[in-house]
């Protein structure tokens, strides 16, 4: 062992901030989801002026081995068949995916913010870039540092803030906690239904489809009238963008976590008390609207009519289609997870609601009641 491996090998130097610093870093990025977040950094520390080339190179060090880390456990191992420049693409996430197109980069924005986080100071605007401004990987370190924090102050703080209220992915796995934002602006779902992001979201469908059977499960315990509806209006804000979105750039395979989801959900027998069984007292007292409070706990069953437009399109797509490999995709997960079935429960559920509705399916041509379409950026 030469001079300079020693050398390599010693122990790296950094302030208390700094230590502070890569324990909330590292509480981040290696835990695999649903996993409890150790302790973290309890006071306001004062950042320095000048952070130590030790750190740098220790929070570069993290975040390049967490993130991937991550993303391997949370879905990225399972071998599975995505979409890859129009044609399908089996194994891995790495075995199916060119490295070059695997690769994440983080910007100063990302070293900003885990200073300003640390530093226990969230509810001061000191860190607020745009969304153009960020990379993927900054995204995605938003991300995990809003799954860590949004039960403690902190995460109450950055619900509020611009970035996180407009970040597609937190929206999509948490709308649910953005129900009683007043701002309302476009959801960024570009930057995971494409390069780099589209696969984070291949990594994820498991996360997604679990926190979405989670968030359905638990409606019937939600007793109040009005939060039944905000949280009903945030999450169709979110499927309606991230689908739109999807459909836009060719992925119909990054939903696929919504049909595993409500495959895993919805059985013939289901009633819709599954939903809203826990609503408490008479509610409003007009009955337009007790029925819209009704139609927006079950929103989530009026984007599978947006799911089988899908499908009637790939069903049309002949062979000599340039969209014939996208085609089969998408037939073939809505063959696994029984999508025609899921349209019958969906409608059956639906028609519940409707008290004056005479029977009948809708429409094989009526296009999904909910786009949103203003929510995806330009």
């Amino acid at each position: 062992m030469n001079a300079a491996t020693v050398a390599m090998e010693k122990p790296r130097s950094v302030s208390r901030f700094e230590a502070a610093l890569l324990r909330m870093l590292r509480a981040f990025v290696p835990r695999a989801p649903g996993e409890p977040l150790p302790p973290m950094p309890a006071g306001k520390l004062v950042p320095p002026k000048e952070l130590s080339g030790d750190y740098v190179h220790l929070v570069k060090d993290t975040l390049s081995k967490g993130c991937v880390l991550y993303l391997a456990r949370a879905g990225g191992w399972r071998r599975e068949t995505h979409l890859r420049h129009g044609k399908a693409a089996f194994g891995r996430l790495w075995e199916r995916t060119p490295a070059e197109e695997l690769g994440l980069t983080f910007s100063q924005h990302a070293l900003n913010f885990l200073v300003w986080l640390a530093a226990g100071r969230p509810e001061q605007p000191a860190w607020s870039p745009s969304v153009e401004n960020l990379t993927p990987g900054d995204q995605l370190l938003l991300f995990l540092a809003y799954d860590a924090v949004r039960e403690t102050e902190a995460g109450s703080a950055l619900r509020n803030r611009a970035i996180f209220i407009q970040h597609g992915l937190v929206r999509l796995v948490f709308p649910d906690d953005f129900a009683i934002v007043q701002s309302n602006p476009p959801l960024d779902f570009d930057t995971w239904t494409e390069g780099v992001g589209a696969s984070i979201c291949e990594a994820l469908q498991p996360r997604f489809a679990q926190r979405l059977l989670m968030l359905e499960r638990h409606k019937n315990e939600i007793g109040d009238w009005t939060k039944m509806r905000q949280i009903g209006i945030a999450q169709d804000r979110s499927l309606a963008a991230f689908l739109a979105s999807a459909e836009l750039t060719k992925r119909p395979d990054l939903a696929r976590f919504l049909l595993r989801a409500l495959s895993e959900l919805l059985v013939p027998e289901l009633t819709t008390a599954f939903w809203i069984g826990g609503l408490q007292g008479s509610g409003p007292g007009r009955l337009a609207e007790r029925l819209e409070v009704h139609r927006h706990a079950l929103v989530v069953l009026r984007h599978v009519e947006r799911l089988a437009a899908w499908t009637r399109r790939a069903r049309a797509t002949g062979y000599l289609d340039d969209d014939y490999a996208i085609a089969q995709l998408w037939l073939s997960d809505w063959e696994r997870y029984r999508g025609d079935e899921l349209v019958a429960i969906s409608n059956q559920l639906l028609r519940q609601l409707e008290p004056l509705q005479i029977g009948g399916d809708v429409p094989a041509d009526q296009e999904p009641p909910t786009q949103h379409v203003e929510d995806i950026r330009q």
